[in-house]
C-alpha cells in the first residue's frame, strides 16, 4: 500500500508505460501492423507489470494465504498466457481479432489483466524462500516458452497476416513480421530476466 513512497519512479514508470500501451490511438495503428501490435503487447503485458513488480514486491505474505490461492492462480496465468500465444498460431482467428476494433480492445484488456495477475504471482513467489528452484523455473518457462516459440515462428515464417499499415510506419510485410518476432522474443526473455532477478533478492 505504501509502495509509491518506497519506489515512486518505478511505480510512476509502470503507470506511464501502461497508459501509453492502452492508448486508443495506438490501437488504430497496432491493428494493422504486427510489430506495433507486439510493441503494444510488450508494454502492457510485460514491461508495465515488471516495473510494477520491482516497485511493490516487498511486503511479506502469509504462507497459508499463498498456498490457498497458489494452484488456481498459477493455472489461470499460465492458461491465459498460453492461449494468447496460441492465437498467433491461428492466422485467420488472429486476423479477425485484429480487424475488429471491439474484439481488439477486449484482447488488449485481457492482456492487461493477465499481465497484472502475472505480476502478482511472480511477486508472491519472490517473497518465499521455501519454494524449490525447479518449481520456480517450471512456472516461469510455462509462461515464457510459448511466447518464444511464437516469436521464432514470426522470425522464420513468410508473411502470415495480411496487414495493411494505415497511417503506421510503412515497411514490407516480411520486415513487419520479423520485427514483431524480435519484440516477442525479447519480451519473453525480459520476463525471465525479471523473474530471476527478483528471486535473487533477499526477503
Amino acid at each position: 500500500p505504501k509502495a509509491w513512497k518506497r519506489q515512486p519512479l518505478l511505480l510512476g514508470g509502470a503507470a506511464l508505460v501502461f497508459l501509453l500501451g492502452m492508448q486508443p490511438a495506438l490501437d488504430a495503428a497496432a491493428r494493422h501492423s504486427v510489430w506495433l501490435h507486439c510493441l503494444q503487447s510488450a508494454l502492457i503485458h510485460h514491461l508495465a507489470p515488471i516495473l510494477l513488480l520491482f516497485a511493490v514486491a516487498r511486503a511479506q505474505t502469509s504462507e497459508a494465504g499463498f498456498k490457498k490461492e497458489e494452484r488456481a492462480v498459477h493455472i489461470w496465468v499460465v492458461t491465459a498466457f498460453g492461449a494468447m500465444s496460441g492465437v498467433w498460431m491461428l492466422p485467420q482467428l488472429h486476423q479477425r481479432l485484429m480487424d475488429d476494433a471491439t474484439l481488439y480492445a477486449l484482447m488488449k484488456w485481457a492482456m492487461a489483466v493477465s499481465g497484472l495477475w502475472l505480476c502478482r504471482v511472480m511477486g508472491r513467489y519472490c517473497q518465499r524462500a521455501d519454494i524449490p528452484m525447479r518449481k520456480q523455473w517450471r512456472f516461469s518457462l510455462a509462461v515464457a516458452l510459448p511466447q518464444v516459440l511464437v516469436g521464432v515462428m514470426l522470425l522464420l515464417s513468410p508473411p502470415l497476416y495480411p496487414m495493411h499499415m494505415h497511417g503506421a510506419v510503412h515497411m514490407s510485410a516480411q520486415l513487419d513480421q520479423f520485427l514483431g518476432g524480435v519484440l516477442m522474443c525479447l519480451s519473453a526473455l525480459l520476463l525471465l530476466w525479471a523473474d530471476r532477478v527478483m528471486h535473487r533478492k533477499p526477503p
